[in-house]
């Protein structure tokens, strides 16, 4: 072999050497980028998951409040506060609860019956069995004496399409405080209007009615006998707590409420 080819073998020895090297850092380079890029994925869902997981037991926390919607400001009302738990127990007395009104606590042992959707001012409803409703999943709507009269109407018709599972009722003990004559309570929930708002009543039935148990993971429960039905039919002051032996139909006392045992025809009460 002559000097030259020598030297040149040599020469094409280094190239085949120094492009290797070349490819082995291009190959570093790729597969350092790639796996980098998905360390920083990696780290940023992490990153994401903790954050969404804190965001939610937050909102689950007793005394957060869900910020008040467009409808709900304008109705004057206040966001919806996650009330602290006050009991299920049952009684038989007349219960002196620490909110004005309650969203949960001790209450009578006879909910409100399915089927009357609003109670007049007069009816004389014992508040006690309204909270039991909530215990059950359902929406009370408690007016003030200070609503006005038309508010009142307005709620009283507004109660009539506002599902199965709300209802209208009198707090007589006392007015809300800070002007908020009209309250929407779900168990352990609770918002303050000023005005009675028809799409805010249906956006807190939406959110709050009927709640799963199953879901119910932050420190105050939600409704532990969620699904259950309401009361008798007696919706007289002093009614019974049973239901009278092979009753059909509610006949409440005159100025109780209005009746809406079937969804296309609800009947006002005398």
């Amino acid at each position: 072999m002559g000097k030259k080819s020598a030297e040149r073998n040599v020469r094409l020895e280094q190239l085949r050497r120094e492009q290797k090297r070349a490819e082995r850092r291009r190959a570093l380079l790729i597969y350092g980028t790639s796996g980098f890029v998905v360390v920083l994925l990696l780290v940023g869902i992490i990153i994401y998951s903790v954050a969404d997981t804190h965001s939610k037991n937050k909102t689950r926390e007793v005394g957060y409040v869900t910020a008040a919607s467009s409808a709900a400001a304008a109705a004057g009302c206040t966001g919806t506060v996650n009330d602290a738990s006050q009991g299920s127990t049952h009684v038989s007395t007349a219960v002196s609860y620490k909110a004005s009104p309650p969203s949960s606590g001790s209450h009578n042992p006879d909910p409100l019956p399915d089927g009357i959707a609003f109670y007049n001012p007069a009816s004389g409803i014992p508040v006690e069995r309204a909270v039991h409703n909530l215990e059950h999943g359902f929406i009370v709507g408690w007016y003030d004496k200070s609503l006005p009269a038309a508010q009142v109407e307005k709620l009283r018709s507004l109660a009539a399409n506002a599902g199965p599972r709300f209802i209208g009722v009198p707090w007589t003990r006392s007015a809300f405080p800070d002007g908020k004559h009209f309250v929407l309570t779900a168990w352990d929930r609770t918002q303050r209007c000023t005005t009675v708002s028809a799409a805010v009543i249906k956006d807190f039935v939406a959110k709050h009615a009927n709640p799963d148990p199953a879901g119910a993971t932050w420190d105050s429960p939600t409704a532990p006998e969620s699904g259950a039905q309401g009361g008798t039919l007696d919706v007289s002051a002093d009614g019974p707590l049973t239901a009278p032996a092979g009753a059909t139909a509610a006949t409440p006392t005159p100025g109780a409420g209005t009746m809406s045992l079937s969804p296309t025809s609800p009947t006002p009460a005398p």
